[in-house]
């Protein structure tokens, strides 16, 4: 009991510390005559190690390192099963105390905190993006492998398309949770950030005005371009500018009133008329006497419609000032009009007593005048003509009908008075008026000279009118024009009488 007592003591105390013990083999298992090597391996103390004992199987014998035994106090034996170093276990570290005994033992040194690969631990802070020894863990605030967010607060829910690209959700509520790309945006939608091909501004706002597209857009005023306009042609008055050109922009505006006058440009400017431009129609009392008037009420002298006093009967005033179409001097050629004081002569044959009450006889007639007028000198002739009615109508004239000899020389039938004194205003040289009768009907007034130099009293259509009372003669001046036009040829007389006028 008491060697086991030291036995137990011993080995608690190579426990905490290793010791080397030495026993002496007081001869207790073996008697005096008997060796100590010889003597059984005893656990009483006897101060004997026989040599195939040990400190397991011998109280006296001490721990022998490299006895190949693990004894008392030992950690390994033999030496070379020790350990030489000492590795950590997962996260565990070890220190190696005591390296080189038998004693040599791994003692646990704290956890490991650093990140490395492949030493089977993964310490806190640390994952699998810096240590191959950690899992992917959803969670842990880090994107590793086979992950797409964390935490998973910052994994996509869903999945806005981004432009025209719509998207679906893959491994949603998981740290793999991703964003696919899915078929593209082909509906016209507002705010989406996307313009499908299909759509424009006016149905998505998404989409820019596109010049060529075929639509009309906000801040367009034309497409395609081809329909936008190039110049800008005035509008009536309205003058225009382009603004824009070359672009679906393109905008005629106004650029004030056209003032010029002219022709086939749709406007007719305040200061213009139908003289001067052809846009505009003629206006009564413009001022101007335009195409289709005759006068402006107006206008200046001799186009005011207001006609001189008449010196000659068979002519009359027509239209009125109010619509600028009033014609002075105009031949009376119609039969019947009351109190005009003409016997008309109508180109037919002329009006007589039956169409006419300003006339006296059946019809007008002419005959030639027996006597020749002779105007060969600078003197003047005068013929007599009797056989005048009063109220009579009359024309004298050198003029002649077709066939008749041409007379020569510019004779002017330089007065007409009757037997009373009466002048009457019958001048008209050369019979220049168209509207004279002999005129009307075709007459020549040609001298041999190819001129026409001969001589009409009066140039009315309806000559004139013998005035009443006892009148039954009027005596016709005739004269050269001047000294070097004498001349000579036949006198013919014209007449609405109930007689013809004679030599008395």
């Amino acid at each position: 009991m008491y060697a086991t007592c030291i036995l137990l003591v011993m080995v608690a105390v190579a426990a905490c510390k290793p010791i080397e013990v030495s026993f002496l083999d007081a001869g207790v298992d073996a008697g005096v005559s008997v060796a100590c090597d010889e003597q059984a391996c005893s656990d009483v103390a006897d101060s004997c190690c026989p040599t195939s004992c040990n400190a397991n199987n011998d109280l006296d014998c001490a721990a022998v390192c490299g006895n190949g035994t693990l004894e008392p106090g030992e950690r390994c034996d033999p030496l070379g099963t020790c350990p030489t170093e000492c590795p950590a276990a997962g996260c565990q570290l070890f220190t190696l105390e005591q390296p080189g005994t038998c004693f040599a033992v791994c003692q646990p040194a704290g956890q490991q905190a650093a990140c490395q690969n492949n030493d089977g631990c993964c310490p806190t802070g640390c994952n699998a993006n810096n240590d191959s020894d950690c899992q992917p863990a959803c969670g842990n605030g880090a994107v590793e492998s086979g992950e797409t967010c964390d935490p998973l607060t910052s994994c996509p829910s869903s999945c806005p398309q981004v432009g025209c690209q719509l998207r679906t959700l893959q491994g949603g509520g998981t740290c793999g949770a991703r964003c696919a790309n899915a078929a593209m945006q082909s509906a016209c939608v507002n705010g989406d950030g996307c313009c499908p091909s299909a759509c424009n501004a006016n149905n998505d706002t998404d989409c820019q005005p596109g010049c060529g597209n075929g639509i009309l857009e906000t801040g367009e005023t034309c497409d395609p371009l081809n329909t936008c306009p190039t110049s800008c042609p005035a509008l009536g008055c309205q003058l225009r500018t382009l603004q824009g050109g070359g672009t679906c922009g393109a905008l005629c505006v106004n650029a004030g009133t056209q003032n010029t006058c002219i022709n086939s440009d749709g406007c007719c400017p305040g200061t213009c008329n139908a003289n001067n431009d052809s846009d505009c129609a003629p206006m009564c009392g413009n001022g101007v006497v335009e195409t289709g008037e005759t006068c402006d009420p107006n206008a200046g002298a001799g186009q005011n419609c207001q006609c001189a006093a008449e010196p000659y009967t068979c002519y009359r005033q027509t239209g009125a000032a109010s619509q600028c179409d009033v014609r002075c001097h105009q031949p009376v050629t119609t039969c019947g009009i009351a109190d005009d004081s003409c016997c008309a002569f109508d180109g037919s044959g002329g009006c007589g007593d039956q169409t006419d009450r300003e006339c006296i006889g059946p019809r007008w007639q002419t005959m030639e005048w027996p006597q020749v007028a002779d105007y060969t000198s600078t003197n003047c002739s005068t013929q007599r003509i009797y056989g005048i009615e009063p109220l009579g109508s009359y024309l004298f004239t050198t003029c002649y009908p077709s066939g008749a000899p041409i007379p020569g020389g510019d004779p002017v039938i330089a007065s007409v008075r009757d037997n009373l004194g009466n002048t009457y205003n019958v001048s008209n040289n050369d019979c220049s008026d168209g509207t004279a009768l002999p005129r009307a009907v075709g007459w020549r007034c040609e001298n041999d000279q190819g001129r026409r130099n001969m001589s009409c009293a009066s140039m009315s259509p309806g000559g004139f009118r013998a005035a009443s009372g006892n009148v039954f003669y009027f005596d016709v001046r005739i004269c050269p024009l001047s000294a070097t036009t004498p001349g000579r040829g036949a006198l013919h007389i014209w007449f609405n009488a109930v007689r013809a006028p004679n030599q008395g």
